[in-house]
């Protein structure tokens, strides 16, 4: 068998040592190639990147008002009702006055009361001296216990009879039983009452109360003790208490009964005013932005745009919590961000972007025509 000459072996291998040597140069440039393209797709797609003007927002801790339309209502209103019959002899504040406790408003005719009451005086005394002089004899057996019981009784009897006739004296006055306003009178001199019928309708106004419907969102947020404060048409605005919360919602409306009282010494305020209440609900963390900012995703969530730490821009549904002419406060956003103010209308969730400070009036031009153009190419 012919072998091969050594002349031939070594051109062989001196071939295909030059084969590896260009494969492998081969390979090395072609990895430096496509780090080199990536490099340079980032580039190009950073370049492509939209302006966005931004300004870092920090959140505050803030106390949330709970707004509620209400009503002005006296603290109590009372319904004076005669309790003896008898005509109308004197007459006391009229409507509108001012009462203090226990000053006389309707006075009827005493009439024969009087002198019933100084007959069952004198009953007393005759029934007190038979008792005495009975238990006197009563040590020496002349009296039976029977005896004893029924001049016991007629004592008893004739005290409760003077009883009765003083109360129907004391009742010919009528009187206001807590210093109030009279609302009405419904009697005039000469008219003859009876037990039962009305005279006259007080009303207590100091503190006056401030009354409104909470939704049941609202109530737990809220508790008898907590401050308040009362808008009341023509009035200034004055600090109150929860005096009372309903503990149920009512059928029809849903709502819970809440009742702020405030003071009201002369009786400035008036009941039947239409009011508003702000009553301090529980702490909450805000961020203020202008209305403006606001946005919708595509499920129709109200948020705002932020750009993150990768210069994404991000979606984060946001709560109103309150809103003024100027500006608005909104809960759910992290602690610190930065909000996207110009050409947030021009980017979505996920874009990379190029954040430019809002205090830079000359790259937030260039924002503005940049993302013109961009929203010309979309």
């Amino acid at each position: 068998m012919h072998r091969p000459s050594t002349s031939v072996l070594m051109a062989c291998g001196l071939a295909l040592a030059v084969v590896g040597w260009m494969a492998t140069g081969l390979g090395g440039t072609g990895a430096a190639d496509g780090a080199s393209t990536a490099v340079a797709q980032a580039d190009s797609a950073s370049a492509r990147a939209p302006r966005v003007a931004v300004a870092r927002s920090q959140a505050r801790t803030i106390t949330r008002e709970i707004v509620v339309s209400a009503r002005t209502e006296p603290n109590r209103v009372v319904e004076l009702r005669a309790e003896t019959d008898g005509r109308v002899i004197r007459l006391g504040a009229e409507r509108g006055a001012t009462v203090a406790a226990g000053e006389t408003l309707v006075g009827l005719d005493v009439r024969d009361r009087e002198a019933r009451r100084d007959e069952a005086r004198a009953l007393i005394e005759y029934a007190e001296l038979q008792l005495d002089a009975a238990r006197k004899l009563k040590r020496d057996q002349f009296v039976s216990d029977t005896q004893m019981a029924e001049l016991i009784s007629r004592v008893a009897a004739a005290r409760s009879a003077l009883s009765s006739v003083e109360l129907e004296i004391e009742n010919t006055r009528i009187a206001a039983p807590f210093d109030a306003v009279v609302q009405d009178r419904y009697v005039e001199l000469g008219d003859y009452v009876s037990a039962g019928d009305e005279v006259a309708v007080l009303v207590d106004t100091d503190p006056l109360l401030v009354v409104g419907d909470v939704a049941e969102r609202h109530v737990q947020s809220l508790a008898v003790g907590k401050r308040g404060t009362a808008l009341i048409r023509g009035a200034s605005p004055v600090e109150g208490t929860v005096r009372y919360l309903a503990p149920v919602a009512d059928e029809g409306t849903r709502t819970f009964r809440i009742e702020l009282a405030v003071p009201n010494e002369g009786g400035a305020l008036r009941g039947g005013l239409s009011a508003e209440l702000k009553l301090a609900a529980d702490d909450v963390t805000v961020h203020a932005i202008s209305s403006a900012l606001l946005a919708l995703d595509d499920d129709g969530t109200v948020g705002i745009k932020a750009v993150d730490a990768t210069n994404r821009v991000r979606f984060y549904p946001v709560e109103i919590v309150s809103s003024a002419a100027d500006s608005l406060l909104v809960a759910g956003l992290p602690h610190e961000l930065d909000l996207i103010t110009v050409g947030q209308g021009y980017v979505r969730p996920g874009d990379l972007v190029i954040p430019v400070p809002e205090g830079d009036r000359a790259a937030i031009t260039d924002v503005s025509i940049l993302s013109s153009g961009n929203a010309a190419k979309r």
